[in-house]
């Protein structure tokens, strides 16, 4: 039976081996940890697995978002659509280039993405880009956004921070709208404890991310450093940042790569046994969001509970039996600060779905005997609220 720490079945728990060891002692005995060969190596076959021209390696999944909204020329004047049901990142990155985040309500909380009808009614003469968030691995509605950005000239920049792998039609996650933005948090389908990546198919949005990653600087080390054919300097053609991958983090990325494919059918085998046992015991009081499950990366398996009940005393007496669960997400509008910032906006079915939701434990080495256990202590833990 899985088990970590404090919990009999934690949240999630990292998949590595002696490969990733390998992997890591390879590089320090390279003498090289800083980016080089790893880091290019990583982006080459990331970009391969995406089918994208360009995949551009960072620090981390909020340097992706930073960088890839510097890269579209987002600034102060400029609108950019955005959920709420999403990591704070999404919309802090947004405020970080002076453009202003406008809030979008998700379509239902049976498919909790934006949708074509909340992101049209947020359309005005300011909004310049689209940030669609695939929610827990899923691209519901994404095709149909970038068809509407398309028509009206703007943006379509994915935060696929939870799509590993998943695929809308023949498109991959990261390769639908203008520019994308991975991380690989150690909680990922590909986990290399912090890290991230830009991926596009525009060749100057490449140019400028590569830029931004490092200070603006014509070259990097690594290409210094094993160049014979040219001077050692560099020029510096713009204000950039140190959001570099370090060639440890790639070579984990690379193992983790060559994982992923076989992990997120296991994250599906997974999916699919909860659903079932969910639709068997708990029909009427527990729901899974989204009807198709054969194209999404399963990044969590999150569950929307009965309005009744209350989310936070479930979570509280499963974590009493051992079992650890989390919420994706409370609603980004209704942090303090952007309550204070922003304090007109009302999204009922994103405040709803945040009101409702709980995550439960998924990881590639559960075990179903393991998801039957979390699906009993639901039930139990919601029958003993609703005695209470």
């Amino acid at each position: 039976m899985a088990g970590s720490g404090a919990y009999r079945i934690p949240l999630f728990d990292l998949d590595y081996s002696e490969e990733e060891k390998e992997a890591v002692l390879e590089v320090i005995n390279s003498r090289w940890v800083s980016a080089g060969p790893k880091v290019r190596e990583f982006e080459e076959k990331f970009a391969g697995l995406i089918g994208v021209k360009h995949a551009v390696a960072v620090a981390n999944g909020s340097a992706a978002l930073h960088l890839a909204y510097l890269a579209v020329g987002l600034g102060p004047g400029d609108e950019v659509i955005v959920p709420s049901n999403t990591f704070v990142a999404t919309v802090s990155m947004v405020l970080h280039t002076g453009a202003t985040p406008v809030f979008a309500d998700i379509e239902s909380v049976k498919r909790p993405n934006l949708s074509p009808e909340t992101v049209e009614k947020a359309i005005t003469e300011r909004t310049k880009a689209v940030v669609f968030v695939h929610y827990a691995g899923f691209t519901d509605n994404a095709i149909e956004i970038r068809e509407i950005c398309d028509r009206h000239g703007i943006l379509m920049i994915e935060d696929a921070a939870h799509a590993h792998g998943a695929r809308a039609g023949e498109k991959m996650a990261g390769g639908i709208g203008h520019i994308a933005a991975f991380s690989f948090y150690s909680n990922k389908n590909l986990a290399t404890g912090e890290g991230g990546m830009v991926t596009t198919d525009d060749d100057e949005l490449a140019r400028r991310v590569r830029l931004l990653r490092s200070h603006g600087m014509t070259s990097l080390s690594w290409e210094r450093y094993t160049s014979i054919s040219r001077p050692a300097g560099y020029d510096v053609v713009l204000p950039g940042f140190n959001y570099r991958m370090t060639e440890l983090h790639a070579a984990l990325g690379l193992v983790q790569l060559r994982k992923l494919g076989v992990k997120n059918e296991r994250r599906r085998e997974l999916v699919s046994h909860y659903r079932r046992l969910l639709r068997e015991r708990l029909q009427g009081v527990v729901e899974c969001p989204f009807d198709s499950i054969e194209q999404s990366s399963h990044y969590i398996i999150p569950v929307l509970l009965a309005p009744h009940l209350d989310r936070d005393e479930v979570a509280l007496k499963m974590a009493g039996e051992g079992i650890q669960t989390s919420v994706h997400y409370h609603p980004v509008h209704l942090f303090s600060y952007f309550r204070k910032s922003f304090p007109d906006v009302e999204l009922p079915v994103t405040e709803d779905f945040g009101r409702r939701e709980l995550t439960l434990p998924l990881y590639p080495s559960m075990s179903f005997d393991d998801v039957e256990l979390v699906v009993e202590t639901l039930k139990r833990s919601i029958e003993d609220f609703e005695k209470s």
